[in-house]
């Protein structure tokens, strides 16, 4: 497998970045559709209810965010050691990867079990009231679904590795249990069919756990059997820590992981901002976060290739070569992002009467969503230069331009737009377009300097045959 992705001929190289990314974008569209169900199900309960869906998912993915170092750092790990040829040592980096996020998934649960409404009460500060439906119903949304992180966190490991050995197509089964596993239980715990009780936003996180857990299983299931070059055997288990193989996956996990806790603490930032626009604003705003997360799923599958094709091509000492799988990536990505723009952009107002018929929310959803497809082709070069950089083991600076893109430029303008100019949620879109430019900007740069190629990514001890 490793020599089908290290190869510099044009068209073999066009066909081994469809190959990685068709599965990872199939994989992340059939999430953001699940997503969407699920919010379009609670939509039905009223406009309280997707807020507090909205709400406690922000607290849910900020410390995701925080997690992200495992799986990112495990993917380029193992993509490193399959180019090198060294798949001994990716099995091994897959099992302490898995054993310790297991660890720390548990740790999130009591986390969140112990604090969910504090968090919410948090959110809500700059609302003239706070909505007892979206504080109550929303904390125990909140605990039910860090609770299934204890499911989740090992299959986003698990997934990880596989794509570091360049297997898209397993993550994406995985997905599809997941999946259709929690859209089944959505309907029956939501709504209450059959013997199944009426659990409204409660229901929902339960479909959401029991997807989780099924899904773990499929991976491990997987893995066991040992059909893939990835594969748990006697050899690699083990309850002991390696402190060696971790400490290389966390120096480039880490600012991984700090650039997606501010990715998503800034979103926290955000929603309490929009929660002093209303309860309308916030559910507005989760309809339009939700439906551009179909039209992102090409930046990130393609990321995602980028990843792997670039940690493999560097791990096997072809620099050229990563550099070359990156640019063709980018523009796959690009181009699938501007015709999503222009679908979304004819197909505004169907899609979001999908969720809710309440005009007020609908008028404001309506505007955001048309803001931001302007933007989101742009967005695609940064999403897919990250992912190069996150495969050639330089995470730091795309953390350093996610905080000064969101916590610098993003959060002024918002200030600006939104209560200086009075521009209300659409003030909050504008800026984001703003963050988006000046974050592509800066990313280019960095990669036209080539400096990314540069990052030592297999230590002396990593190395080893193990």
């Amino acid at each position: 497998m490793t020599e089908y992705f290290i190869d510099s001929g044009p068209r073999k190289m066009r066909r081994n970045i469809l190959y990685l990314a068709w599965p990872a974008i199939l994989r992340l569209f059939l999430q953001s559709v699940v997503g969407m169900v699920d919010v379009i199900m609670v939509g039905k309960i009223g406009p309280s209810a997707i807020a507090a869906v909205d709400m406690g998912n922000r607290f849910v993915m900020v410390l995701i965010g925080t997690l992200m170092s495992l799986t990112i750092g495990a993917t380029a790990l193992i993509a490193h050691h399959v180019g090198s040829g060294n798949r001994k040592k990716a099995n091994y980096i897959l099992w302490q990867c898995l054993t310790s996020g297991f660890m720390a998934a548990v740790v999130l649960a009591l986390i969140g079990v112990v604090f969910s409404k504090s968090f919410l009460q948090l959110m809500m500060v700059l609302m003239e009231e706070s909505d007892p439906f979206v504080l109550n119903e929303g904390s125990v949304y909140l605990k039910i679904v860090f609770i299934s992180m204890i499911f989740g966190l090992p299959t986003m490991v698990i997934n990880a590795s596989l794509q570091g050995i360049g297997d898209m197509k397993t993550p994406l089964f995985i997905m599809l249990i997941t999946n259709i596993t929690n859209i089944i239980f959505n309907y029956l715990f939501i709504f209450g069919i059959g013997f199944f009780p009426a659990m409204g936003v409660a229901g929902a996180a339960i479909g959401t756990a029991l997807g989780r857990m099924f899904g773990l299983a499929t991976g491990l299931l997987v893995l066991i059997r040992g059909k893939r070059e990835l594969n748990i055997d006697r050899k690699s288990i083990t309850c002991k820590l390696d402190w060696n193989i971790l400490r290389d996956v966390l120096k480039i996990g880490i600012p991984a992981s700090v650039e997606q806790f501010v990715r998503q603490a800034s979103q926290i930032i955000y929603t309490a901002l929009v929660a002093g626009l209303g309860t309308a604003a916030i559910a507005a705003n989760a309809i339009t976060m939700n439906i551009n997360s179909l039209s992102f799923m090409p930046g990130f599958g393609f990321g995602m290739a980028a990843t792997t094709l670039v940690g493999q091509c560097l791990g096997a000492k072809k620099d050229e070569l990563a550099q070359k799988y990156a640019k063709q990536t980018t523009y796959f990505a690009v181009a699938l992002m501007a015709f999503a723009s222009v679908v979304q952009y004819l197909t505004t107002f169907p899609i979001i009467r999908l969720y809710t018929d309440d005009p007020e929310v609908v008028s404001l959803a309506a505007q955001a969503l048309r803001i931001f497809v302007l933007y989101q082709p742009l967005f695609g070069i940064f999403m897919v230069l990250a992912g190069a950089f996150r495969g050639a083991g330089d995470t730091k600076w795309v953390m350093y331009f996610t905080m000064i893109g969101n916590w610098g430029i993003r959060l002024l303008c918002s200030v600006f737009f939104v209560f200086y100019l009075d521009m209300g949620l659409n003030g909050f879109w504008i800026a984001m377009g703003v963050d988006i430019v000046i974050r592509v900007c800066l990313i280019t740069m960095r990669f036209v300097s080539g400096k990314w190629k540069n990052v030592q990514v297999l230590q002396s001890k990593t190395a080893e045959s193990g």
